[in-house]
């Protein structure tokens, strides 16, 4: 049963995870607030999207059937996301030029970038800033900004974004199958920013370590820019368990949840799972480090104004929930770490607070989906 009665426009937010799919209903009322009307969750569906065959994509399809089926969403109309691996991005600067003249050079600019035919990709660009002013093309600015500045900054950031063909079908062909109807097909990254950044401007890092991938992205006068992806996540600490202590994997992934890293002493001495644990985040702390270091030097930046330098760090993902892990991280980088929170600013029931707040990062993807065009 829904939470909520149905507003004037809802909307479904859909993540397909490596190891779960996650469905949040948000509505929107016509004084903007939006409250939580429904949300659901399924453990287990294959691996990845990318390269599944027709059988396995038919199989992902099953299992968002089943939550539909199940939990009755009161809207067909579904957001979805491409993952941050699947996605070639790039922000890059123009010369200010006419329109014609801009797609061209977007175009060719591509081509640089992207290590596929274009004819293969879904091609797509936002244009971040418009000063300066070129007759006949783009107008940037207005004249009385330029009057104050004493001069104009004749440059064009684009935000080039792109994706296999062959994956945008995949997606496509999913939800087709479920019977929803896709509005939107965009990237983790953005849906991400939306839910969990919103309006804030300041330099911040989102990490989102799920079972299988970390995803560790850049944010910029909110505009996410720059996005990494690496092989490792809860499933890894859990199977680090398994093969350091001998127990099962249900044993082992209890042993994660209940000790996480908390055990660890200042000088990270301590034995057993934390120190098991320790070992598989290391490849994550470097990941950050470098993300950091290439922020610092990056050629073009939303902005232009940053200071290379990041404010903090959203922790957010399955894994987010580590005992331990926040502090652990904010010693190892010497960084701000914040724990997620994506139901800030939804309204939703009291009595759902403490199961919403132990699900919130899992669902930080799904939320900012439904967020769309609210």
């Amino acid at each position: 049963m829904p939470l909520f009665q149905k507003k004037e426009l809802s909307l479904l937010g859909v993540d397909i995870g490596t190891s779960s799919v996650k469905i949040v209903e948000l509505g929107s009322a016509s004084d903007g607030k939006r409250s939580l009307l429904n949300y659901a969750m399924v453990e287990q569906p294959p691996q990845s999207v990318r390269g599944l065959t027709q059988e396995e994509s038919s199989s992902v399809a099953g299992y968002i059937k089943a939550i539909l089926e199940k939990t009755k969403f009161s809207t067909k109309k579904t957001n979805a996301a491409l993952p941050t691996y699947a996605v070639f991005s790039s922000l890059i600067s123009l010369p200010a030029m006419s329109d014609e003249e801009l797609e061209s050079a977007i175009q060719w600019e591509a081509k640089k970038i992207i290590p596929l035919p274009l004819e293969e990709i879904e091609l797509d660009s936002k244009i971040l800033n418009k000063s300066g002013k070129k007759k006949g093309g783009l107008s940037f600015g207005k004249k009385e900004e330029e009057k104050s500045e004493g001069k104009e900054d004749r440059t064009v950031k684009v935000l080039i974004t792109g994706a296999s063909k062959d994956t945008v079908s995949r997606y496509t062909t999913i939800f087709q199958e479920c019977g929803l109807q896709l509005v939107s097909l965009e990237t983790e990254m953005i849906a991400l920013s939306r839910s969990l950044i919103g309006l804030d401007t300041a330099e911040t890092m989102i990490v989102e370590i799920g079972a299988n991938l970390t995803d560790i992205i850049i944010v910029e006068g909110g505009v996410p820019f720059l996005g990494r992806s690496i092989e490792t996540g809860g499933t890894a600490m859990t199977r680090a368990i398994v093969s350091s202590l001998g127990i099962s994997e249900k044993r082992a992934e209890q042993l994660k949840r209940d000790i996480g890293v908390v055990a660890l002493d200042e000088s990270g001495g301590s034995a057993g799972v934390p120190a098991i644990l320790k070992s598989t985040l290391e490849p994550i702390v470097h990941e950050i480090r470098y993300t950091l270091d290439l922020y610092k030097n990056y050629p073009v930046t939303p902005t232009g104004k940053g200071s290379g330098a990041v404010d903090k760090i959203i922790l957010t993902g399955g894994s987010a929930l580590l005992p331990g892990l926040v502090d652990y991280l904010g010693k190892e980088l010497d960084m701000r770490i914040i724990l997620s929170d994506p139901w800030n600013g939804i309204e939703y029931p009291t009595d759902l607070k403490p199961v919403l707040a132990s699900l919130g990062p899992k669902f930080s993807v799904a939320i900012g989906l439904a967020m769309r065009e609210m």
